[in-house]
């Protein structure tokens, strides 16, 4: 294809896609029959000419030439000033009473702006290229759009276009499209006369129509995430009907591309020529690696939004026992990753999130967000534009597939609109909670269950997104529910589960339950305080030193109730009254007391008498036949699964558990590095007041520790 006169002007870069529209607006509409794609001819001769691709005009006669701003300037005779006021009266541009609305974080700033506009070049939004980006990026994206006042407002909007829209709607049939990573790189093959647009955010299904019937010339980055990226595109211009060709092009550095190629449009046509032929059908074949391509670039390691916990574009499945947060967990994490801050002090990629609950309600969420945002050190603000949650909690038709009487599956409305929010909302991590909600297979059945695996990693694949999602054990105990299909299905497993000793409620230890990106003999140990997930070492001094004397008043009571359990188990009395079978004296000489002393043995009896734990009763008849009494440990208050319970009027109350838990990733297994908290100790006073109290035997929902506020007013003594 010839290639158009670049006109390298000011303003050919901001304002160059409105050319057309301008033109129109000051000539009328172009001479059709001197015209052609790519170069618009006004006038019987053709003398005036608007070469679209560049932004560029020029009139022949007046010998006159430039950009935008120059054609009005030539036209109207408007300077600089008045030729933009006269862009914003016409409504091809909002007022620029406020630059953009991207919010900047210290030290970063807008490197480029590209514009996307719709067939008639009218401006629909920006994408802005940031550097540097957050966390170890060296860059980021973002969008904002045209707002009612004239100022702009942030994201996309629901108008989504392929770059260069204009170009791609006018071309022939017969044009050749030439897809680049970037817009940039769009850019400069249209410098060269060539119909060019960006795959970077190339929507396979709604951009289908303007590749049908084309041939599409592929021209990947020179690396491995540019090779997998050209396949991708590849096979979405195949499933929409058109005839995609990857060209490699030659002598580029290592991750270099179309900008530092030394090559020109000429020898890019040569090489088109050369390539397999782009009219051919694709082949009826699997998709088959180019290790010719993957000879020349390097591979790169498996990356992770949480380092060596949840690796980047695969389905992770988060399992564990109910009550052990999973879905606080999920929540954190996502926050985290909106705002680029470690998770529990572990390394997590700045991306924007989704979080999809059908479990709890926007009450809740907001309860236990705005806790997690005081914990990780940000507000409800800050998380704004980054962090987006979904409830559907109450929500008839959520599970995202069906299968039919073969077992074969059918991708639901609950999947295409979760599939439209992570687009509108650009999220790159997604946490759903949970399977239980969404899939509506037989757990049991391999086949089900691989099929919806694999619709949810057709997300991973096409949206470039990292899944997480959250499941329950089954009630043998298993680490997962169903078949062992789910393990096979996934490259990842996370388990989270109290320590075995399960003398504190609150403490949690995270395991690698299948992990094929990194090592599985690790595990992450943390508590659930206040809300949000912490380890040790972010607790301050008092905190830490209130969970250690907690941790051994755990200790204590669970010494006094197995040597109370050794002498019931010998038929030996002892008594809560002074005399030589007082209790705590008695067991201090036990070796089941492991060194705990007579005082902190007292301490024990009396929490335990406060608790219920343990009472004062007849326990066997003597040998006289007369009823032996002493101490016994209350029947169903023995140590149960540990879970914590609230009630507004608890007739024995407990105090506030608190926190103790194990910082970093460690190898090997086992509990805390620390001890753990105790079950909760009573007070003086059941009085009933705005603090609530456990009472034993009472199960609590996942992530409630009794200490709630009253439902009347569910956000009561918050921040």
């Amino acid at each position: 294809m010839s290639a158009a006169p670049r006109m390298d002007t000011p303003d050919a870069t901001s304002f160059g896609p409105l050319i057309g529209a301008v033109a129109r607006r000051v000539w009328g509409e172009p001479n059709k029959r001197l015209s052609k794609p790519g170069e618009m001819r006004w006038g019987n001769q053709g003398a005036r000419i608007v070469y679209s691709k560049t932004g560029a005009f020029k009139d022949t006669e007046a010998d006159q030439s430039g950009g935008t701003l120059e054609l009005l300037r030539h036209t109207c005779g408007l300077d600089k000033g008045g030729a933009v006021a006269w862009l914003v009266r016409e409504g091809l541009i909002p007022d620029r009473a406020r630059e953009h609305a991207i919010k900047l974080h210290p030290g970063q700033r807008i490197v480029a702006t590209f514009l996307f506009t719709d067939a008639g070049g009218r401006l629909l939004y920006r994408k802005h290229r940031i550097e540097p980006g957050r966390g170890d990026r060296r860059k980021e994206f973002a969008y904002d759009r045209p707002d009612s006042a004239g100022g702009w407002r942030w994201g996309r909007g629901d108008d989504q276009v392929p770059y260069r829209l204009a170009d791609l709607a006018n071309a022939p049939k017969d044009a050749a499209i030439y897809m680049a990573e970037g817009e940039a790189k769009a850019d400069r093959l249209a410098s060269w006369g060539l119909i060019a647009t960006s795959s970077k955010d190339w929507r396979a299904f709604d951009f289908s129509g303007y590749v049908k019937g084309r041939s599409v010339i592929i021209l990947p980055d020179n690396d491995n995430t540019g090779t997998q990226l050209a396949e991708k595109v590849k096979a979405d211009v195949e499933r929409a009907e058109g005839r995609p060709v990857i060209v490699h092009l030659p002598r580029l550095p290592d991750k270099g591309d179309v900008l530092n190629w030394d090559g020109d449009a000429a020898e890019l046509a040569a090489l088109v020529e050369t390539a397999p032929s782009a009219t051919a059908a694709p082949a009826d074949t699997f998709p088959v690696a180019d290790l010719a391509a993957w000879a020349k670039v390097e591979p790169t390691p498996k990356r992770f939004v949480m380092t060596g916990v949840i690796p980047e574009g695969e389905v992770t499945l988060f399992t564990g026992p109910g009550g052990t947060n999973k879905s606080t967990f999920g929540l954190q994490l996502c926050a985290c990753a909106a705002t680029g801050v470690p998770m529990l002090r572990v390394a997590v990629d700045a991306v924007p999130a989704l979080y999809v609950t059908a479990e709890d309600e926007d009450r809740e969420n907001h309860w236990r967000l705005r806790k997690i945002a005081n914990a990780i050190g940000t507000t409800l603000e800050g998380l704004a534009g980054r962090l987006n949650v979904v409830s559907i909690r109450g929500r008839l038709n959520n599970e995202l597939a069906t299968f039919d009487a073969e077992g074969r599956l059918h991708p639901a409305p609950a999947f295409q609109l979760l599939r439209a929010t992570i687009e509108k909302t650009e999220a790159k991590l997604i946490v759903l909670d949970n399977v239980g909600h969404l899939y509506v297979g037989n757990e049991n059945d391999r086949g089900q269950v691989t099929a919806f695996i694999n619709l949810l990693y057709q997300l991973c694949r096409e949206l470039g997104v990292t899944i997480v999602l959250i499941a329950h054990p089954n009630k043998a105990g298993d680490s997962y529910s169903g078949s062992t299909a789910w393990l096979n299905a996934v490259r990842s497993q996370i388990v989270l589960q109290r320590p075995e000793d399960g003398l504190d409620p609150d403490a949690r230890v995270l395991t690698l339950g299948k992990a094929n990106y990194a090592r599985p003999d690790q595990q992450l140990a943390f508590r659930w305080h206040d809300f949000a997930l912490v380890v040790d070492a972010d607790l301050s001094e008092d905190q830490r030193a209130e969970v250690a004397s907690i941790a051994r008043d755990a200790n204590d009571n669970a010494v006094f109730l197995k040597c109370l359990a050794e002498r019931t188990r010998q038929q030996r009395a002892v008594s809560e009254k002074t005399g030589r079978n007082l209790a705590p004296v008695v067991f201090a000489t036990m070796p089941e007391a492991k060194g705990v002393g007579k005082e902190r043995l007292e301490r024990a009896m009396d929490r335990l008498f406060r608790l219920g734990k343990i009472e004062r009763a007849e326990l066997w008849k003597g040998a006289d036949r007369k009823p032996v009494y002493g101490l016994r440990e209350r029947a169903g208050n023995a140590a149960g699964n540990g879970a914590e319970t609230r009630c507004g009027n608890a007739g024995n109350p407990s105090a506030e558990t608190r926190a103790t838990h194990t910082p970093l990733l460690r190898k090997g297994t086992g509990a805390a590095f620390q001890g753990s908290a105790p079950v909760p100790e009573g007070n003086d006073s059941p009085t009933h007041s705005s603090v609530h109290r456990t009472v034993p035997g009472m199960i609590l929902a996942p992530g409630e520790t009794g200490f709630e506020p009253l439902p009347h007013d569910p956000f009561e003594g918050t921040d």
